[in-house]
């Protein structure tokens, strides 16, 4: 039994983070890459069921030695090309070269299951299916299951099978753009309620440096305001890390309210280097505690 199990590729990333005219930083990524080493930063006994070339894994950190790695085998690795625009937080263009290898193996037990999809159909579809009968906490990040590969550009779009792969998760997280794909509904109130009535307890939705919104049952809706970093070096994976962060509140019984404030002052600190977050959940607790004591 693990606390948590990420679902997910772990890609190999090149971020431009200064523009096409500069070298790029390469970096493993992905959401089974940033959301993985938050909950192994934070203590928890976690394993990751992911698809990476063998010949990629020096690209992990020494502590994913301590992480359990259910890998394909024969394996390659899908690739992302992120370009960043200096002066603009918020934008990103995205290039990949998918590895056709989706994610498969067995799913150990854990008490917090974490899917990540980056493009359509990197995580097989039984995965998801099969999941829906364990136990504990399961969230979901949308991104993948919106998206489709074009001449290796990432462009959007609706997915007719994403109502069965939403079914039996608690938590949903997306963005503005991604949650209008979900549905072709005009209001995002209706869209809310749609997913609420396939069973998801909560939404957030993620706005970059403008914060976040998480939709519940229980609270209805609560804003969550960014919390502004020392200085920004890397924005790639800031997602997945509130998305961590917030599950793990959320499993430890945080309000939804202090929940998205730790998540949004983790992703925050998160973007003041490059890589995954480093800081421990006590820190992140000092930073929120500068505007709300928890």
């Amino acid at each position: 039994m693990f606390d948590v199990c990420v679902i997910g590729q772990i890609v190999k990333d090149y971020n431009y983070l200064k523009g096409k005219k500069y070298p790029p930083k390469i970096s493993a990524g992905g959401t089974a890459y940033y959301s993985t080493y938050t909950y192994y930063n934070f203590g928890l006994k976690t394993a990751v069921v992911t698809s990476l070339s063998k010949n990629d894994k020096y690209l992990l950190s020494k502590q994913f030695e301590n992480i359990k790695i259910i890998n394909n085998n024969n394996a390659a690795s899908t690739e992302f090309r992120n370009f960043y625009k200096l002066g603009d937080k918020n934008y990103r263009k995205q290039e990949v070269t998918y590895n056709n290898r989706p994610v498969k193996d067995k799913i150990p037990k854990a008490k917090i299951y974490h899917f990540g999809p980056l493009v359509p159909n990197d995580i097989n579809y039984t995965l998801y299916k099969k999941i829906k009968k364990r136990k504990g906490l399961k969230i979901l990040d949308v991104q993948g299951l919106t998206r489709n590969i074009k001449n290796q550009i990432i462009t959007n779009q609706r997915n007719p099978s994403i109502k069965k792969i939403f079914k039996g998760f608690d938590i949903l997280k997306c963005d503005n753009r991604e949650l209008s794909l979900i549905k072709n509904y005009s209001k995002k109130e209706r869209v809310i309620n749609y997913l609420f009535d396939l069973g998801i307890s909560e939404i957030i939705v993620t706005k970059g440096f403008f914060g976040s919104t998480i939709y519940s049952k229980e609270k209805d809706r609560t804003a969550i305001p960014s919390f502004i970093p020392e200085k920004v070096v890397d924005t790639t994976g800031c997602g997945d890390t509130y998305a961590a962060i917030y599950a793990f509140a959320r499993y430890k019984q945080y309000s939804i309210y202090h929940a998205g404030l730790l998540a949004s002052a983790g992703s925050g600190i998160k973007t003041e280097k490059t890589g995954f977050l480093t800081k421990s959940f006590t820190k992140i607790k000092l930073r929120v505690n500068s505007i709300c004591q928890i």
